[in-house]
């Protein structure tokens, strides 16, 4: 080979490999756009499950009904039941923490629960029995809630949370009827029951010929110097 075409054979050996450098860049360049629009093959974490305990009604997740917030002690009350009314439950949360009461009353609504503040608060469940109502009433003793035992009833159709002695604490104003074993289906006598929250008698009033008759009708508000003690 001569001096003279030594360069030349250099510049051809140069740009062979200058072309396979660009053929092998392209091809490596078109592999990492199609590894990149691919979908990743690589298995990725299922969504946890929430772990939290559903609160049942029965057999039902609980519904709430209402709430009633009591801000004198920061305390809020939840009405719960299932889907239909059924299988309530009394949830009544405070710093403190919660406490929770089950029912027997059969079937309850928003309007089932109310609830008064006082020394202590009190809050009354009420419901149909097949005596009239029934109503299961909460105290709070301290910060510590109890419900007391047995449950109140009506069977003239009315149950009521109000202080009716003064005494800063909220009574259970009842109204019975008057009209013994053998009355006939129209005797409408009604006398009012009123017992404090803890279930121990305050007294009754007299007999009046009808509800209507009741002093504060239809919010029946008793004089506590006219009341008596209850007939057995």
């Amino acid at each position: 080979m001569s001096r003279a075409s030594r360069p030349v054979y250099v510049a051809v050996v140069v740009a062979v490999l200058v072309l396979i450098a660009a053929i092998g860049t392209t091809v490596v360049m078109r592999q990492l756009r199609e590894a990149a629009a691919a979908p990743s093959t690589t298995p990725q974490p299922a969504p946890t499950a929430s772990t939290g305990p559903v609160q049942l009604c029965g057999q039902a997740p609980c519904v709430k009904l209402t709430s009633i917030s009591l801000p004198q002690f920061g305390e809020t009350v939840d009405l719960l039941a299932d889907g239909k009314g059924h299988d309530a439950r009394l949830r009544i949360t405070s710093d403190r923490g919660a406490v929770l009461f089950s029912s027997q009353i059969a079937i309850v609504d928003a309007k089932s629960i109310t609830c008064e503040e006082g020394k202590p608060s009190v809050c009354l469940l009420q419901g149909k029995d097949s005596a009239g109502l029934i109503g299961e009433v909460f105290t709070d003793d301290n910060g510590t809630w109890r419900q007391t035992q047995p449950p109140f009833s009506s069977d003239a159709g009315y149950l009521a949370l109000r202080d009716v002695n003064g005494d800063g604490v909220p009574d259970v104003v009842t109204t019975q009827g008057r009209c013994g074993d053998n009355a006939v289906a129209s005797c409408t006598k009604v006398a009012v029951a009123v017992f404090q929250a803890t279930g121990e008698e305050i007294g009754c009033s007299a007999t009046y010929n009808s509800p209507q008759q009741l002093p504060g009708w239809p919010t029946v508000r008793p004089d506590p110097s006219r009341l008596v003690e209850c007939q057995s």
